[in-house]
């Protein structure tokens, strides 16, 4: 058992690292009970359209999956901020390719802005929101990052 009172920084970082990679590896693997899994029991997840629960959110992900043969997400920029001993924010950056079952492909670039808790031993997102940099091959409604405003000098 894990106690994250004595766990160190590079610890806790390197467990939230294993969290973020595996939301990755179980969506495009279509296991959505181990997806579901690497949520609090309460958590709040939003795509655009906020659910909040461990069940609400497995029952989501192959509603999803369905509009998909094939999916591979890949996941960059991963930064990491232990607010507590019990609780973290992190950013990861993804860029997620899907095939639609007409044969196209479907883009997505975007960010993930999460919040961690340690819950049953382990870290968990205890909410984690999607916002969309732009995407290629089908019209989604993700909540967009904000954009850069440049002045002239």
């Amino acid at each position: 058992m894990s106690d994250p009172e004595t766990m160190s920084d590079a610890d806790a970082h390197a467990e939230i690292t294993e969290t973020i990679l595996s939301y990755a590896e179980y969506v495009d693997s279509g296991e959505s009970e181990k997806w579901a899994q690497l949520f609090c029991k309460d958590a709040t997840f939003d795509e655009g359209n906020a659910v909040q629960g461990r069940a609400q959110i497995e029952a989501l992900l192959p509603k999803l999956l369905k509009l998909f043969t094939a999916t591979s997400h890949h996941i960059s920029n991963i930064r990491i901020n232990r607010t507590s001993t019990s609780e973290a924010t992190a950013t990861s950056y993804v860029y997620a390719w899907h095939r639609k079952h007409d044969g196209t492909d479907f883009e997505f670039w975007g960010r993930y802005i999460d919040l961690f808790a340690f819950e049953d031993d382990v870290w968990r997102f205890a909410s984690r929101k999607v916002e969309q940099f732009g995407a290629r091959g089908l019209n989604i409604k993700v909540d967009q990052a904000p954009r850069r405003k440049f002045t002239s000098s």
